[in-house]
């Protein structure tokens, strides 16, 4: 896992970017990259505070369901390929496989 304890202190430490777990190429990471950048260019468009802070709570919403998509995504990838690679290769013991294979004499 990378560790951001190499750069200096401000300019990769903010909060916002790294509470999640994101670490660089990770889904959340483009996902709060993304999300970051909707928020930059409301500023610049919606000038009136009430409407800046509702377009910053939209995106929010957007945000964590985003992550909360990804999250669900890569937990059944990894519970779907530990399920096949307990069937496919079965340790000693484990009655995974469906077929049983005999030592050959």
């Amino acid at each position: 896992m990378l560790s951001l304890d190499f750069f200096p202190t401000g300019i990769y430490n903010n909060n916002y970017t790294y509470t999640q777990g994101g670490v660089m190429f990770s889904p959340a990471f483009y996902i709060e990259s993304f999300q970051n950048t909707k928020k930059v260019l409301t500023n610049q468009i919606f000038k009136d505070a009430t409407l800046n802070k509702a377009a910053h709570a939209y995106i929010d919403a957007q945000t964590k369901f985003a992550l909360m998509l990804t999250d669900n995504a890569v937990e059944l990838a990894k519970y779907s390929v530990d399920s096949l690679s307990k069937v496919m290769f079965p340790k000693n013991g484990d009655a995974a496989a469906p077929y049983k294979v005999e030592p050959k004499q």
